[in-house]
């Protein structure tokens, strides 16, 4: 079982939906369970278990109706497993990995806990869940192992490192990308930087709407596209308009083709005040595009001076002046737009590599448990 908080447009969810997909090509039976949401519901796949586990994630308000909820889907899910019984939960998220454990007391079914990232003064909690929750906790991202030994008090022989499986950009259509392009820049735009992130307090797209404002006091040829929903979206477009930059940022939502989007934009721009290692990041890598990052998670892991740059989080001048920077040189566009995508290719981004990853972690976890 892939037990996730929800299935909505977020890069958690087409991660496990991508596992998830490899792994019933591999031979074995895969239940997903979680909330649902725009990737993933009973009529998308009439094999889903509902569980309403955003009611016990942190976004639900007090902790008490939280935990009240926790015993509310544990109990859900036990009988669930009762029914239909599993040899493994493999937990995205805290949440998650508490409802899991609760409803698997003394059925010795082992769990598996992945860290997809968060903010900082979580992580001696998260790890606390981790350490008492899963025999295994699993993270995309040196930095976040690293985090999570020092801080959150997991044992190094129960975290491991595994990279994200990111399916391969499609090839673009020249005549969709051009007419993208076109609309989106206008009769006098030059440069499109395009985001890809929910709108949550996670992915700063507040901080985003002050880096567009900086970026347009030096040059107002440069459009901002943004992809994605949230709970924050009214907001962030009060924001634009306050800032007075609206004309320059366009909301297209949730999109199910964002590689036509990514195939379009000149440069990548990820203003987040915390990550894991971001699925984003890699899907901009495979179509050439350069990225500018927070230095949060293991951004620094595949963002460096060759692929584009690594920003201080929350430092809207040193964003605006990268994205400026790299705007303004073709040459150097070209040079990062080769290597990002020559680092895209690496193994740790592989879904055949990672994939089989898991695959043998699980092997392993089972062999243990019997």
């Amino acid at each position: 079982m892939e037990l996730c908080t929800e299935f909505g447009g977020g890069g958690i969810a087409r991660h496990v939906l991508d596992l998830s997909q490899s792994l019933r090509e591999m031979g074995h039976d895969i239940t997903c369970a979680g909330s649902a949401g725009v990737l993933l519901d009973k009529n998308i796949d009439p094999g889903f278990f509902l569980l309403p586990i955003v009611s016990v994630s942190d976004a639900s308000g007090a902790v008490p109706a939280r935990m009240l909820n926790a015993f509310r889907c544990a109990r859900l899910l036990r009988k669930e497993l009762h029914r239909q019984p599993v040899d493994l939960i493999h937990c995205h998220e805290s949440a998650p990995a508490l409802v899991a454990r609760l409803a698997t007391l003394r059925m010795r079914i082992p769990i598996l806990l992945t860290f997809h990232g968060s903010e900082p003064g979580r992580v001696k909690q998260f790890g606390a869940i981790g350490r008492r929750c899963a025999q295994t906790v699993i993270t995309p991202s040196r930095h976040c192992a690293e985090d999570l030994h020092e801080r959150g008090g997991v044992p190094s022989d129960r975290l491991r490192v595994i990279g994200l499986g990111i399916k391969p950009a499609p090839k673009a259509d020249s005549d969709q990308v051009s007419r993208t392009r076109t609309e989106l820049l206008g009769k006098d735009g030059k440069t499109l930087v395009v985001v890809v992130a929910r709108a949550t307090y996670q992915k700063g797209l507040d901080i985003l709407v002050h880096v567009v404002a900086r970026v347009l006091q030096r040059r107002d040829d440069v459009h901002f596209v943004i992809a994605g929903e949230g709970p924050l979206i009214d907001s962030i477009r009060l924001l634009a308009r306050e800032q007075k930059v609206d004309q320059h940022m366009h909301f297209v939502g949730h999109t199910a083709s964002p590689y036509t989007l990514l195939h379009s934009a000149d440069l990548f721009l990820l203003t987040s005040r915390w990550e894991a290692l971001p699925i984003s990041i890699v899907e901009a890598m495979r179509t050439g595009l350069p990225v500018v990052a927070a230095d949060v998670g293991g951004v620094r892991e595949m963002v460096d001076s060759t692929t584009g740059a690594v920003v201080p989080m929350g430092d809207v001048d040193e964003f605006a002046d990268h994205v400026l920077r790299i705007a303004a040189d073709d040459d150097l566009r070209a040079r990062m737009s080769s290597a990002a995508l020559k680092r895209s290719q690496e193994d740790r981004f592989s879904p055949a590599f990672v994939h089989k990853e898991f695959e043998r972690l699980y092997q392993t976890t089972l062999e243990r448990a019997r």
